[in-house]
């Protein structure tokens, strides 16, 4: 048994959410104990992300600034997980001192003996290879005082966008079987977790012994006790109507796609190395919204990729005002080493990128303020989440996904169902009352 304080920090996308509850099971299961407080713990685990330069640069700031607090105290240990220590490995322990293991992301559930080994020998390690460990049902992650969890269904990438790390450093996609991740959802929902989100790198390319993804999803709305059902992040080349059909067709899944665009230019999404065209892409948003008019498309978009025109840029603008997401995630282009983009002439200068990012943003504003602002008079199914003390308010999500406050009361608790009258919204969150409660 290891019996060490541990603190965790985790950076990045839903699927480090995912493996960050998944290391505290095992260490959990090590006899180790959580705390909040970083100065408590004679461990620090920090999950990174290198999706951007940024997400990179804020972890190694972060790696950093901790050097202090492992002098502080004699036999303190730092372990760095997820991308950032896949990209890097060894680097890390020779720029880092601090640092005594390195994780790459397939390595996470190796965790505990490589703990063990450390405090044996003392001998400091990068173990960064790519080889698939497989599925372990005894690592149900831990959500601790949360209704909602993600549960990974496919790890890696095979798609090799040309501005994207990601399959680098997650390696090629493989998917569970569908017994695994049903008995997963069953564990979960048997420990009181109301909303489930799957996900992966590209989650509706899921495939296992002849079960699609659109499979997947009606075998997981199945299990007793589960109340919704959500799915993160889909790729367009795969998002067919059976999918849609079967989002439409079974009310526990919610109606929210998220469907990264990237840019709304076909010469752009092409050096993108996307595999779709605009028109494409149109064409789901067009049959998604008719088979569910209460459907909320959220997205992905990209400014001052290498070679972007201002008349490409201008593009992306037109179709952010015709297909009007109601939100986005906006980000300027970001050059990740060893990519094919990273090589591509016609880099765009920081200022310009800035530039374009901000009328992005601006105008995704506009049009997010206006998509809550027409929810005005609604009533929405909310699944709340927590209490928010100061505010005198509890917080939980619409089946679109969209945050919804509404005012604290006796009889509420976090995992109850609400109907929530909107009289009230912001560009972010929707503010109502509650009708009646369960």
């Amino acid at each position: 048994m290891l019996n060490l304080i541990y603190y965790m920090e985790t950076y990045g996308c839903q699927m480090n959410l995912y493996d960050s509850a998944a290391v505290r099971t095992l260490l959990d299961q090590a006899g180790c104990r959580e705390t909040e407080d970083p100065e408590q713990a004679q461990l620090v685990v920090i999950n990174s992300c290198a999706v951007r330069g940024h997400a990179e640069e804020r972890v190694l700031g972060r790696v950093g600034e901790l050097k202090s607090w492992k002098r502080r105290s004699p036999g303190r240990l730092m372990i760095l997980m997820g991308c950032v220590g896949q990209e890097n490995g060894q680097n890390l322990l020779d720029r880092f001192r601090q640092l005594d293991l390195v994780l790459g992301t397939e390595r996470y559930r190796e965790i505990v003996p490589h703990l063990q080994s450390l405090l044996k020998t003392g001998a400091r390690a990068a173990i960064t290879g790519l080889e698939k460990a497989g599925p372990d049902l005894s690592i149900i992650p831990r959500f601790e005082k949360q209704v909602g969890a993600f549960l990974a269904v496919m790890r890696g990438c095979d798609n090799f966008c040309s501005y994207c790390i990601v399959p680098y450093v997650r390696g090629r996609e493989y998917s569970r079987t569908s017994g695994d991740i049903l008995g997963e959802i069953k564990c979960l929902a048997e420990r009181g977790i109301k909303e489930i989100t799957l996900v992966g790198q590209n989650v509706n390319s899921y495939l296992s012994a002849g079960t699609d993804f659109p499979g997947l999803l009606a075998q997981a709305a199945d299990v007793p006790g589960l109340e919704r059902l959500r799915f993160i992040t889909s790729h367009p080349k795969d998002c067919g109507i059976k999918l849609l059909e079967t989002m439409a067709g079974n009310q526990k899944i919610c109606r929210h796609l998220h469907l990264p665009l990237q840019s709304g230019s076909d010469r752009v999404l092409a050096q993108m190395n996307r595999k779709y065209t605009l028109g494409q892409y149109r064409e789901i948003v067009s049959t998604a919204r008719k088979l569910m008019p209460d459907l909320v498309l959220t997205s992905d978009l990209i400014a001052g990729f290498p070679g972007e025109s201002e008349e490409d840029f201008k593009m992306t603008l037109d179709v952010m005002q015709d297909i009007r997401f109601d939100s986005a995630f906006t980000y300027k282009y970001s050059i990740r080493p060893g990519t094919k983009a990273a090589q591509m002439p016609g880099q765009l200068a920081e200022d310009v990128r800035q530039d374009r990012l901000a009328r992005m943003i601006s105008l995704q504003q506009k049009i997010s303020q206006e998509s809550n602002q027409a929810d005005i008079g609604k009533t929405f199914i909310v699944l709340v989440e927590k209490a928010v003390p100061k505010r005198g308010q509890m917080m939980g999500r619409s089946p679109g996904n969209k945050p919804v406050a509404f005012d604290c009361a006796s009889g509420v608790s976090p995992g109850d169902i609400v109907k929530v009258t909107v009289n009230k919204a912001t560009q972010s969150t929707l503010t109502g009352s509650r009708r009646n409660c369960p």
